[in-house]
């Protein structure tokens, strides 16, 4: 388990990190005295709880919440905070748990004994390509490592099928929504049949297979294949739902009209 701390008062932060290590000695924990060094992170998408001190300086111990929840949508987050009047505006984020100072080590035990999301639950999918659509566009394999594609626009079209829910789709269509080309010539078509093999080549060379399949002409994604927020929030999942703050593939324009995106606000 990878849990993230942030206190900015020294003894407080010292505290929480060694009570944090006692509950539970085998985790890596990641401190910070400041919202700042969070920011500068690099690997903001690979926590599976953070305990927040809600005032943290300029930067709120909620607002470090949502930017967290945008790259680890499953984070449990916990907020330890001195100040009562917070606590609607905490409750607000949907955490996993709220904790008053001065705590005990009973208390942040009972935290870890009633995460919202469980790490050894989230580890079934691990065998599977994970897709993350809520905010930006993300593919990661093996171990959360993002998945690394050798052309941009094969990633984009990568983002459309999964954006289709599994329906079958034309090369014709992926060159009008993707690439904006309405005449759809034999060049456009050899350019989206070697952006598609490309995909195809990325992924598998990431030890996944079987994820896009092509046939009749037609190209669509294997659902059963990927771990996907956008699958488990239309399946009801509310893990997915509360991960879901108002922005879908902000990457990319063509999915502020899509299907997906109309059901999603619909929800």
């Amino acid at each position: 388990m990878k849990i993230l701390a942030i206190d900015d008062e020294r003894y407080a932060l010292q505290m929480l990190v060694e009570t944090l290590h006692k509950v539970n000695p085998e985790a890596e924990i990641v401190a910070f005295r400041r919202a700042s060094q969070f920011l500068e992170y690099e690997e903001k998408d690979s926590f599976d709880a953070a305990f927040l001190d809600i005032r943290i300086g300029k930067m709120s111990g909620i607002q470090v919440a949502i930017e967290l929840k945008k790259h680890s949508p499953h984070c449990n987050i916990v907020f330890v905070t001195s100040y009562s009047e917070y606590a609607f505006a905490a409750i607000q984020m949907r955490p996993s748990g709220y904790i008053m100072k001065p705590y005990t080590e009973e208390d942040i035990r009972n935290e870890f004994d009633n995460f919202r999301y469980h790490p050894e639950q989230e580890k079934k999918h691990s065998d599977k390509l994970k897709i993350r659509t809520f905010g930006n566009f993300r593919v990661f394999g093996s171990d959360d490592t993002p998945l690394k594609f050798s052309r941009t626009i094969s990633k984009e079209i990568f983002a459309y099928l999964i954006d289709q829910c599994g329906y079958p789709v034309t090369s014709k269509e992926i060159a009008s929504d993707v690439l904006e080309v309405e005449d759809f010539d034999r060049p456009t078509s050899k350019k989206v049949s070697q952006y598609v093999s490309d995909l195809i080549k990325d992924i598998e060379a990431a030890g996944f297979h079987n994820v896009i399949i092509k046939q009749n002409r037609q190209i669509q994604v294997n659902k059963e294949a990927v771990d996907c927020d956008l699958y488990d929030l239309f399946a009801g999942d509310s893990a997915a739902m509360n991960s879901y703050h108002g922005e879908y593939m902000i990457d990319y324009s063509w999915a502020e009209i899509s299907d997906s995106a109309e059901r999603i606000k619909s929800l």
